[in-house]
């Protein structure tokens, strides 16, 4: 823990007011699940009326709290968000229809990059529901995203054969 001491400090010693995560609904979120897993964001309310607080990192109160959403320490990701990017693993999901609908749900919050592919490829996210909806016929999965093999054999299957009824 000394190095993301260190790290920290030398962040604190930049910028005094910095952020470490947010309070909001009676939980403690990192910056990235408050928009994504939420669908808050700072300055406004929650759904309970209450406004969403910020946490500062000088503050060591809050430095033993962990997210809600991802259950990682809020200390510890104040430290990597500022060092090197560690290799991105694979991110499984589970592929669903619901009427002419396709849905993925993620067990964590998907990386920033498998967001932004899934924006760009027309996915968009239902914080209602919790999943990530496209309405095209055969929705394209952005790399890496791993899909039980199960799931991915009616994908497999070929176009979608249409009888006329006579």
């Amino acid at each position: 823990m000394a190095g993301t001491d260190e790290v920290v400090g030398r962040i604190l010693s930049r910028k005094p007011f910095t952020v470490l995560g947010y309070s909001a609904e009676d939980a403690v979120w990192c910056p990235e699940c408050l928009r994504t897993a939420a669908g808050l964001s700072p300055g406004r309310t929650d759904t309970c009326g209450r406004p969403v607080a910020p946490l500062y990192a000088r503050d060591a109160a809050v430095r033993e709290e962990v997210c809600e959403y991802c259950d990682r320490a809020l200390y510890e990701l104040l430290a990597t968000r500022s060092g090197p990017k560690p290799e991105q693993k694979p991110v499984t999901a589970q592929l669903r229809v619901h009427g002419k609908r396709t849905a993925i749900e993620f067990d964590r919050v998907p990386p920033l990059d498998i967001r932004n592919q899934l924006k760009s490829s027309g996915w968009r996210w239902d914080p209602r529901f919790r999943v990530w909806w496209s309405g095209e016929e055969t929705p394209r999965v952005p790399a890496g995203i791993v899909l039980p093999t199960a799931l991915r054999a009616p994908a497999a299957l070929g176009p979608l054969i249409r009888r006329r009824r006579d």
